[in-house]
């Protein structure tokens, strides 16, 4: 039987593919002057995506407490942030990097527990527990990693 979550336990790391994208420009000789030396200009060569890491943790809106720490329940929103991963390519002297969505290629948001416990409830709602499933900001889906094991429920 799974403990609870409680204020503050972490969800598991999760990514959500090709979320971020990006555009890549190359500075490429077009033309040269009266001198014969070229004439460069910036132009669109490809593009490129990466996945988004997202981790977080619960904010238990419970009155009730073990060890301390307030229990979650579904509906508990989680407090979520979100890294490129890999990070975005670096703009160099021949390259940039530019257009990268969502801009900055990091953010945060908030998730919810959308599961818990089919018999152990708490004002009417399921009691969240260490394995219950979370909505990410980012619309993926993950699992409830740390919580305590001082109260268990079967799921």
């Amino acid at each position: 039987m799974p403990g609870v979550a409680v204020h503050g336990s972490e969800i598991y790391e999760v990514r959500k593919p090709g979320y971020v994208t990006y555009e890549i420009w190359t500075e490429i000789p077009v033309d040269s002057d009266e001198y014969g030396n070229p004439i460069y200009r910036w132009t669109p060569t490809g593009s490129g995506s990466r996945n988004a890491k997202i981790t977080g943790y619960i904010v238990a809106s419970s009155k009730m407490k073990v060890g301390g720490a307030n229990v979650a329940v579904v509906g508990d929103k989680t407090i979520e942030t979100w890294v490129a991963d890999p990070p975005v390519p670096s703009s160099d002297s021949s390259t940039q990097i530019r257009n990268i969505q969502p801009p900055g290629g990091q953010g945060s948001g908030e998730g919810e527990i959308i599961s818990g416990s089919t018999k152990a409830k708490l004002d009417g709602k399921p009691i969240a527990l260490i394995g219950s499933t979370v909505r990410t900001c980012l619309g993926t889906t993950t699992t409830i990693k740390t919580g305590s094991d001082k109260l268990k429920f079967s799921s």
